[in-house]
């Protein structure tokens, strides 16, 4: 490529006089900024959650994020939590999310894989017929159970606007909290619109018998098939310790039993008694309410004293 010197010969130079001397760059670069340093390795695997949990728990109160907490603490992975609620945060835009000691960062589903063919220390139920049922009641759980959960806490308005949007978002500035949580209410209504029978509720003094398609009976029925899986076993199938099964039962458990009940508030009898739906349901299975308040009492409140 030519060039002004290669077509014109060498260019003439002169000097600035001295009263222009402030034009000149003395000092190239003009200033220098320190070093971008990378980030600062965690000293622990760290796992970032929405937290602290309903009444201060070390729980989360989402139950995708506690779904790995607990799973960590059944395999007796030492981790420290992040309650972080900002999923951006995350490289998958979700939470919850591993930051190892070794710079690796891991989504659920990654989590559970580095377990497993990292660390070794998995917890697997041992026959392969057992293994087979628990896929299949935990998605089960994660159809019909979670699309009542969603219902619940994203759909009643009353969990919705005391509870639910005020833990999603409630450190999250007006109005941008508002939008937000318009936002994800759509995208749970998107969610349940993938069974389009899900969304149709009659008021329940005109129902006179349960609705084939009714969430609430689909969850009743999937919260009895798990009550009498379970029977007087400490843990699922009978297992000597706590199993990834476990992890997601006791999650959508805990995260239905722990919502706090409103009591206050100038709120109907009616919306008090539809807000608290589903917990009912789940307080009709005695043994699934024990179950839980031992997996909580052993393996979270003791990791809290």
């Amino acid at each position: 490529m030519a060039t002004p010197s290669s077509r014109f010969g060498e260019l003439p130079t002169f000097e600035l006089p001295t009263c222009l001397d402030f034009l000149k760059l003395k000092n190239f670069p003009l200033k220098t900024f320190p070093a971008v340093n990378e980030p600062e390795r965690p000293v622990q695997d760290t796992l970032f959650i929405y937290g602290p949990g309903y009444r201060n728990s070390e729980a989360s109160f989402d139950v995708e994020c506690l779904i790995i907490q607990v799973y960590l603490k059944f395999c007796g992975i030492e981790y420290q939590v992040y309650n972080i609620n900002e999923p951006e945060s995350s490289p998958s835009g979700k939470l919850p999310f591993l930051a190892t000691v070794s710079g690796a960062v891991y989504d659920s589903r990654q989590t559970i894989h580095w377990v497993k063919e990292t660390r070794k220390m998995d917890k697997e139920l041992e026959s392969n017929m057992d293994k087979e049922q628990a896929k299949a009641f935990i998605a089960l759980v994660e159809n019909k159970l979670n699309a009542a959960l969603l219902f619940s806490m994203w759909m009643e308005p009353l969990n919705n606007s005391e509870i639910t949007n005020k833990y999603y978002f409630g450190h999250i500035p007006v109005p941008v909290n508002k939008a937000l949580a318009f936002q994800k209410q759509n995208e749970v209504v998107q969610t349940l619109l993938t069974d389009r029978d899900i969304l149709v509720r009659e008021e329940v003094k005109k129902r006179e018998r349960e609705r084939e398609r009714d969430y609430f009976n689909y969850a009743a029925q999937t919260l009895e098939s798990l009550s009498v899986k379970l029977g007087e076993h400490q843990y699922f199938f009978n297992s000597s310790e706590p199993t990834y099964i476990d992890a997601v039962v006791f999650s959508y458990l805990h995260c239905i039993l722990s919502m706090p009940k409103i009591v206050d508030g100038q709120f109907t009898d009616e919306e008090k008694r539809q807000a608290s739906t589903l917990s009912k349901l789940v307080r009709k299975q005695e043994n699934l309410v024990k179950y839980a308040k031992h997996i909580f009492e052993h393996y979270i409140r003791n990791d809290q004293k």
